[in-house]
């Protein structure tokens, strides 16, 4: 099995930074995820969680909505290089650095959640799930929202919500290991 390769946060929030200056023009919302939101010294990758300003099912590479305008204006300039898309996933490398790129799309209404899942940790997912089991609720590990026991989706605005619905303290994404 291949180790992943491993970049220094510092080098991958100055391009993660740029990457967000040059998306939030098509973004409602947009903020760095992951590892790097977690303020770990060393990341595999950038992660991003973005609501675009066009619908996000009407999101897709090469159409001629305002984010993928931008996306595109990026791989054309050399800044990223696409590895595959999908509805709710796009994945880059970022040209100069070679660091891997996800970006994440979100609706209003998964904005908080896949927030949540996309800055982790892994293990605090797990607790997160399980405590959601315990307390008969479902948290959806795509990030899509938390179901009730009846399968019904609960609203969150944001990660504090999600918290307070599983009866725990609100943890900061660097306190989430």
């Amino acid at each position: 099995m291949r180790t992943a390769k491993v970049f220094s946060a510092q080098i991958a929030l100055a391009v993660a930074r740029r990457l967000v200056s040059e998306l939030e023009a098509a973004c409602e919302r947009i903020e760095i995820a992951g590892s790097l939101r977690r303020m770990n010294h060393a990341v595999h990758d950038i992660d991003f969680v973005l609501v675009p300003k066009d619908a996000p099912e009407e999101f897709s590479l090469g159409g001629p909505r305002v984010l993928n305008g931008v996306i595109s204006q990026l791989v054309s300039r050399g800044n990223l290089t696409p590895v595959r898309g999908k509805e709710k996933i796009k994945v880059f490398v970022a040209s100069k650095t070679g660091i891997p790129v996800d970006i994440y799309i979100a609706g209003p209404e998964t904005w908080a959640t896949l927030l949540l899942i996309r800055t982790g940790s892994k293990a605090h997912n797990i607790k997160l799930a399980q405590r959601a089991r315990e307390l008969g609720m479902k948290l959806r590990a795509s990030g899509d929202g938390i179901e009730n026991g009846n399968g019904d989706l609960l609203r969150v605005d944001a990660e504090e919500d999600i918290f307070r619905l599983l009866e725990l303290p609100y943890l900061r994404p660097e306190e989430r290991t």
